[in-house]
């Protein structure tokens, strides 16, 4: 499943502006850039230098919203705003499902099953169409679902049938325990926090 054209667009407005302020605050990439859209015209490597960043400073999406340098309404700095509860770390992208596609935590224990919708592009054309994939994301709430901040670092690896038959175990006890979990954040005990 893909975001609407309309959700993808605010999506990618509000991650590029955040990601401009980050690199003006942080400096990190040495060019001067223009503003968001000359941020995002950069190639993918160069922009993860930016989204790394970003969670070693997470400090910065209230700085934003605080200053609301690209003066959003309260319900964009609010969806920003959120971004503080991103889920960073290895995944395996087990799944492709109608609502979502799963992502199963590689760097946790025990394991938890994200329901990830994508922005543009089905997951499907970035990672190819043989599941399980290995990757590194991060991943956003956004409007009550999950999905990932426009970058997969993919990892060339193969899963013999040893390995896709556990990945399939550990996905049936993580959902026996807990479901896939569609929105963020969660709570200590692995249960979803709902915000009205």
């Amino acid at each position: 499943m893909l975001l609407s054209p309309q959700d993808c667009t605010l999506f990618f407005r509000l991650h590029r502006a955040l990601m401009f302020f980050v690199n003006q605050r942080l400096g990190v990439l040495p060019d001067t850039l223009a503003g968001p859209d000359a941020y995002a015209a950069l190639p993918a490597e160069t922009r993860l230098k930016v989204h790394g960043a970003l969670q070693n400073h997470p400090e910065l999406i209230d700085a934003f919203a605080d200053e609301n340098p690209f003066r959003l309404r309260d319900e964009e700095l609010g969806i920003v705003r959120s971004w503080k509860h991103r889920v960073a770390g290895k995944f395996f992208i087990v799944r492709e499902l109608k609502k979502y596609t799963v992502f199963l935590s590689a760097d946790k224990e025990p394991a938890i099953a994200y329901g990830v919708v994508a922005l543009s592009q089905p997951f499907a054309e970035l990672v190819g169409p043989r599941l399980p994939v290995m990757t590194e994301a991060v991943l956003l709430p956004f409007q009550g679902r999950i999905v990932y901040d426009s970058l997969l670092r993919g990892y060339n690896i193969s899963f013999g049938p040893g390995i896709r038959r556990g990945l399939s175990d550990e996905l049936r006890e993580t959902k026996a325990r807990q479901g896939i979990v569609t929105a963020l954040p969660m709570s200590a005990t692995g249960k979803l926090l709902r915000h009205a």
